[in-house]
């Protein structure tokens, strides 16, 4: 019983791994681990630190920690200062949508929820679901309405005008 669970932890584990092609840093001067723990922190000048902006290729997870590929070597670093960004993409568009002559709107604002449709109405609140927070990135597709149409994991979302900075 315990080879099965093992096989099918390991099945998903590598799925989400492929499915994972970066992680962006949501933060700055975020330390990489030799380990998936805080104690193998690799702190000073001597070691390579990485900021908000920076796109690391996502080798997997380990708990609490994205496993990275940074120049030749695998590190770790926390969820909290990376955010996952897979393969893929929706073509799906509405015709609603104005073009927008930005690529990133930065987050201007505390646990703002995305919604599904540019509505207030279509919040999505709960654990299950991305929240953002200031100094976050998200890609910009347009603007419907008062609100910012954004690409997150491949399918449309939208984020009300005033929590989101137009950035190029």
């Amino acid at each position: 019983m315990k080879k099965l669970f093992f096989l099918c932890f390991f099945a998903l584990a590598t799925t989400f791994a492929s499915a994972q092609s970066e992680v962006i840093v949501a933060g700055d001067n975020v330390c990489f681990r030799l380990k998936p723990n805080e104690s193998t922190k690799m702190v000073g000048s001597q070691y390579p630190h990485v900021s908000t902006g920076e796109r690391l290729k996502c080798l997997g997870q380990v708990g609490d920690y994205y496993k990275v590929r940074y120049g030749e070597n695998t590190y770790y670093i926390p969820k909290q200062y990376a955010r996952p960004r897979g393969k893929g993409s929706n073509s799906s568009s509405s015709s609603s949508v104005t073009p927008v002559s930005y690529d990133y709107i930065v987050i201007a604002g505390d646990n703002v929820c995305m919604r599904s449709r540019p509505s207030e109405q279509s919040k999505l609140t709960g654990g299950s679901y991305h929240h953002f927070n200031t100094g976050d990135y998200a890609k910009c597709s347009g603007i419907v309405g008062d609100y910012y149409q954004i690409v997150y994991n491949g399918s449309y979302y939208y984020i009300p005008k005033k929590y989101g900075r137009p950035r190029n």
